[in-house]
């Protein structure tokens, strides 16, 4: 496989096309420059030569009147050494163009007859003028001049032009890759940034100062992106603990029963047990499936209030005191011997009956497990501006403030010496928020005073405009 071409950085490509610019920009100048200095010194030169005739026009007319056209040769001859200097010639012929004087070196050779200003013939720069009357000429002169040292200053003066806009090429290139480095500077940071990232160094921020505006916008979006990463990666880390922790509580939960149901079976496979003792037997089999069944459906409650919780509700307006009283002889039988204790306010809220009452005798339940039978169970309904209020509270000893904040995650118990017979699998609170937050509201679990535990409960009022 070829070798990938080494790509150009952005520094040498900024800097390439700034003096790209800056070598056509001199280019034009130069060339501008040229054509008009050229155009000045031809027509300087030109001038020059016609100022020469000029001074002798007077000469000449006087010549003529008073020789007449007999007494031409002589005034050509003392125009000719007249006109000619260093570096001029001169032609002087007659009305028919025959040659009567000329200094030139082109022997034999008569320019042609322009009224233009100047011409340019056999590398001479060419004026002429007319000898004696315009519409009937005596004769024809012709002053002219090498272009040669016209060329030469050309030429030095292009030289010196293209060694200024080298040099100047080389310290716009020098100054400019200074200035667009340090300009750059905060995208090299930003460009070190990315590669960390990228290497996974989530959460990492770039620290750019003086940076312009658009790069300053990009690093602070580099940045909330790689503390975005960092927290995503976060949850995702603690999600997957989270499932492996749940996926291993789940089995060791279920592998229980299954070890007591496949022992008793084995044992009544192999006729070792006496009839009390197979009967007993089935009904620890009995028990172990209920359990086994309570545990299962426990799951898929979790598992379609995460899926689609608003399926399995049926929300409807209902006063939470007659829900209460209708349900005093269920909550009796759960919280006695404990004393129980209410007060009722008629409110009505916005939930699902069936629900909340599984919220309730959840929340009852664990009173039941935890708290000593001399316990106070207070049960209240009030309300907010917004929301109904639920407050279950006890007298019990309490839960561990270690142990509040993890209260409501899937198979956590506080106590690690309980088992399930005696603490319960451990997703009953997961299921009471699951199903509390499904209908709009909230529950939070607190220390009561002086001692005890208290959940609170909050739903939608009916009359509330959420």
């Amino acid at each position: 496989m070829a070798q990938e071409k080494k790509r150009r950085t952005l520094i040498d490509q900024l800097i390439g096309r700034q003096i790209l610019l800056l070598a056509i920009l001199l280019l034009v100048v130069g060339v501008s420059q040229y054509l008009i200095l050229r155009a000045v010194l031809f027509d300087s030169t030109a001038r020059t030569l016609q100022d020469e005739i000029s001074v002798l026009a007077p000469i000449i007319k006087h010549t003529l009147a008073a020789r007449g056209i007999a007494g031409f040769s002589h005034i050509a001859s003392l125009l000719v050494a007249r006109l000619k200097g260093p570096g001029v010639e001169v032609v002087i012929t007659n009305a028919l163009g025959h040659v009567i004087a000329s200094s030139s070196t082109l022997k034999a050779q008569v320019p042609g007859f322009y009224e233009t200003p100047y011409f340019i013939w056999n590398q001479r720069v060419v004026v002429d003028s007319v000898i004696g009357n315009a519409y009937y000429p005596s004769g024809y002169v012709w002053l002219m001049t090498k272009v040669a040292p016209i060329h030469g200053i050309l030429r030095r003066d292009a030289e010196l032009y293209v060694f200024l806009a080298a040099l100047s090429l080389i310290i716009a290139g020098w100054l400019g890759s200074l200035s667009v480095r340090q300009t750059l500077h905060p995208l090299q940071k930003i460009r070190e940034s990315t590669q960390r990232i990228a290497s996974g160094e989530f959460g990492h921020v770039t620290q750019i100062e003086n940076a312009p505006a658009e790069l300053h916008d990009l690093g602070e979006s580099i940045d909330r992106m790689s503390q975005s990463i960092q927290l995503l990666f976060a949850q995702e880390k603690a999600l997957s603990d989270q499932m492996r922790r749940f996926v291993a509580d789940a089995s060791h939960e279920l592998r229980t029963p299954l070890t007591a149901i496949t022992g008793f079976l084995d044992l009544m496979s192999h006729g070792e047990l006496t009839p009390e003792e197979q009967e007993r037997g089935l009904r620890a089999i009995r028990s172990q499936g209920q359990r086994m069944g309570r545990l299962v459906n426990q799951l898929l409650t979790l598992s379609r209030m995460d899926n689609a919780p608003a399926a399995q509700l049926a929300i409807i307006p209902m006063r939470l005191d007659h829900w209460v009283r209708d349900l005093t002889a269920e909550i009796t039988n759960l919280v006695q011997p404990r004393v129980l204790q209410t007060a009722l306010a008629p409110v009505t809220a916005l939930a699902d009956p069936d629900r909340l009452t599984e919220v309730l005798f959840n929340l009852l339940d664990n009173v039941q497990r935890y708290t000593p039978p001399d316990a106070i169970v207070r049960l209240a309904i009030s309300e907010t501006s917004q929301d109904a209020v639920i407050v279950v509270e006890d007298s019990g000893p309490g839960i561990a403030p270690d142990d509040l904040p993890f209260i409501f995650d899937r198979f956590y118990r506080g106590d690690r010496a309980r088992t399930s017979v005696t603490g319960g699998s451990g997703l009953g609170l997961s299921i009471v928020r699951s199903v509390i937050e499904a209908q709009g509201g909230q529950i939070k679990v607190e220390a009561a005073q002086p001692h005890g535990t208290r959940f609170t409960v909050t739903l939608p009022l009916a009359s509330s405009p959420a």
